[in-house]
């Protein structure tokens, strides 16, 4: 059986792989391949018959900091077989070929509850990871100033950003979170600049929280001073998406209930979140 590789936008492939990602999660990459945003870092490893693409397991190289030093690791996304086609092992196919050409780089995952005792036959072992939290009165009445993820304002913010967390975080996957911003409604219309501190914040209020899901800034930034240009109402809680140690902030840590994976030497902190821009 034939494995195929691509790692650029190659409209016959990409046509095949959106059709099988439709399928099976309901949603496709067409916004983002029509951007040119698939690129040498994101590898697609499926396999293709009879003009119909039937599984895939997907890696984003990602560079990553883990307590403040530089990690390479795999984000393996995009694991999928048609309905028609489970059970006759293509997914375990498709994991072996790619952790056998990566034998020794460290690879992370979320998975869903269905899928979790899978993982552990390819050296996949869960760890417990954290939901930052921080109570916190906002009261503005900024106006909110909306984006598109294609407005020059966000592309200028997100591929300029040099700040990230030492705790855990990622520094190459703006692709990613393009991705993201495009294609997830917890996202893509919640994006916001704010103007009096030259950031751009993705954010969502329910009731008294505010889930913020990432800033992007060009330059350090304080959670203190980014409060002053929320535009948010009646907010007491802050729910983070990222560790926010590089705004300043020293969160409580609350233990989140999605499973997650890690293969390889990691050398964790205590607590962490992977950030979820970043998640493919």
């Amino acid at each position: 059986m034939t494995i195929s590789m691509s790692n650029r936008c190659d409209l016959t492939y990409t046509t095949l792989y959106n059709d099988l990602i439709k399928e099976v999660f309901s949603f496709t990459f067409e916004l983002w391949v029509a951007r040119n945003l698939w690129d040498e870092r994101y590898e697609s490893y499926s396999i293709i018959e009879n003009g119909k693409m039937l599984s895939n397991v997907s890696i984003f190289k990602t560079d990553m900091l883990v307590c403040g030093q530089p990690v390479r690791a795999h984000q393996f996304g995009a694991v999928a077989t048609r309905k028609s086609e489970r059970g006759k092992g293509l997914s375990r196919l498709l994991m072996e070929h790619v952790l056998n050409k990566y034998p020794d780089t460290p690879a992370f995952l979320g998975a869903n509850d269905s899928v979790t005792d899978f993982y552990p036959h390819f050296g996949f072992r869960p760890v417990q990871t954290y939901r930052p939290v921080i109570d916190v009165e906002i009261n503005n009445s900024n106006s909110k100033i909306k984006c598109h993820p294609d407005d020059d304002i966000v592309q200028k913010v997100l591929y300029g950003k040099r700040e990230f967390s030492n705790i855990l975080d990622s520094v190459n996957t703006q692709p990613v979170k393009m991705c993201q911003m495009l294609t997830n409604s917890l996202y893509k219309d919640h994006i916001f600049y704010l103007p009096g501190c030259e950031a751009i914040i993705i954010a969502r209020q329910k009731n008294n929280i505010l889930f913020l899901s990432d800033v992007f800034s060009p330059k350090q930034i304080s959670f203190i001073k980014l409060c002053k240009h929320l535009p948010f109402f009646g907010i007491s809680r802050v729910e983070f998406g990222f560790c926010p140690d590089w705004i300043g902030v020293t969160p409580c840590w609350e233990p989140l209930n999605e499973p997650y994976f890690i293969r390889g030497d990691w050398n964790l902190p205590e607590h962490f979140r992977f950030p979820v821009l970043s998640e493919t």
